[in-house]
């Protein structure tokens, strides 16, 4: 079945402007004008995006339905000289209309049915060759620098290449991160909301903490106070308390009968999402009291933050903020880490990555959720634990800025 195409206004219901976009016009149309200064860089004709992440960037567009592995809510398609298309299903038509400002938009019947879902990759190769770039060069949501992937059975993207045999399929990911990585002041202002919302969710962990309490407990503490200060999201990130789930990470906040008391510590590591974007700014908690020698290595801990916000700025490579924490991380007696912090945005963790061996050069726009990680000898072993102190950093034209999460003075909870 062919696709429905786009009423000649532009719009069935919501126009001729969207009634509830993303952003505005403006941030819109420099996001699509960076895409394809990009693309003539590298060559390529058109960008053909499937992810959430990016459709959402690059087409304004939100569902709910993404997270449905059956249903490709959209497909984004930017060309080099053409008004930018998606392919969309019917139903979800007048939702596009009234969050994007593309408005070139064909649709699929019957989206919920097994043999549309097979279907749509023949779709968006019909949409590709009607605006004249059967043959192009076509960037898909793949390369070398990782974190861009095509949501979809592998048995959908071998359709979509038999589909357009002509086409030259090359990786995307320059254009997409040279965009993406660089945030708008729009953006910045979402993610510096989102770090507010996190530290007052931390802070409420602290406050509210009594001995007793299950990881349950104090997830609920920081997921309600989340929500109730604007967060559209929380993610189930862990929390890693006492002796017996130490050294556990990315597990959440499930386990039963996993109570937290006096003597133990709270690792606290949920991401919180405003409008799209991400805080994920991790703690240490001492339930207390915390003993001398705790205090000394948590006090590393925030010395390699503060060498890393010395060290971030334009011009500096990824790997030398890396190099200035663990610096100041071993000299503390702490065991290091690969990774010392990691990109931001529509993603919890985006590139580059403060890692050891990370080339990429920091510009100004760039944004970060920086973590001064350390350890010593967990505590079943003798030792003090593991020790995370993490924050926002925003590289500026000269140096860096810094929007903190839960005060690094605060080491205890008040109720101990």
């Amino acid at each position: 079945m062919a696709l429905k195409m786009t009423p000649e206004q532009g719009y069935e219901l919501y126009g001729p402007d969207p009634k509830f976009p993303d952003v505005p016009y403006a941030e819109w149309k420099a996001r699509i004008e960076r895409a394809r200064e990009l693309m003539r860089k590298d060559g390529i004709d058109l960008m053909m995006l499937w992810s959430r992440q990016n459709c959402r960037y690059f087409a304004s567009f939100t569902s709910i339905h993404w997270h449905l592995p059956s249903i490709q809510t959209m497909v984004a398609l930017i060309p080099i000289d053409h008004d930018p298309v998606v392919i969309t299903g019917e139903f979800f038509r007048w939702t596009v209309e009234g969050q994007s400002w593309i408005r070139d938009i064909r649709t699929q019947q019957d989206v919920h049915q097994v043999s549309s879902e097979r279907q749509f990759p023949r779709d968006v190769a019909e949409a590709v060759k009607d605006i004249g770039y059967g043959k192009a060069n076509i960037g898909l949501e793949m390369g070398e620098l990782g974190h861009t992937w095509i949501p979809r059975p592998l048995n959908d993207i071998q359709t979509l290449m038999s589909e357009l045999p002509d086409a030259n399929f090359v990786d995307g990911d320059k254009v997409i991160w040279g965009c993406r990585s660089i945030k708008s002041p729009l953006e910045i202002d979402r993610l510096t909301t989102a770090a507010t919302i996190h530290r007052q969710a931390m802070s409420s962990v602290v406050e509210k903490y009594r001995p007793g309490m299950t990881e349950q407990d104090i997830g609920k503490i920081f997921i309600c106070t989340a929500f109730e200060n604007g967060a559209d999201w929380v993610q189930s990130g862990h929390i890693m308390c006492g002796s017996d789930r130490e050294g556990m990470w990315d597990t959440g906040h499930h386990f039963d009968g996993c109570t937290v008391n006096r003597g133990d510590y709270l690792s606290i590591d949920i991401g919180v999402r405003y409008k799209g974007y991400w805080a994920d700014m991790g703690r240490i908690i001492n339930v207390g009291p915390a003993t001398e020698n705790w205090k000394r290595c948590w006090d590393a801990i925030g010395r390699g933050f503060e060498a890393a916000t010395k060290a971030a700025k334009p011009g500096v490579k990824a790997k030398d903020v890396w190099k200035a924490v663990n610096d100041v991380v071993e000299d503390g007696g702490l065991m290091s880490f690969e990774m010392y912090g990691h990109g931001i945005g529509f993603d919890v963790q985006e590139p580059p990555v403060l890692g050891a061996s990370d080339e990429t050069v920091l510009e100004p726009g760039m944004t970060f959720e920086v973590e001064s990680l350390g350890a010593v000898a967990l505590r079943k072993f003798g030792g003090e634990g593991v020790f995370q102190f993490e924050n926002l950093v925003i590289i500026t034209e000269d140096g860096c800025s810094t929007v903190m999460g839960l005060p690094h003075h605060i080491v205890e909870t008040t109720y101990c």
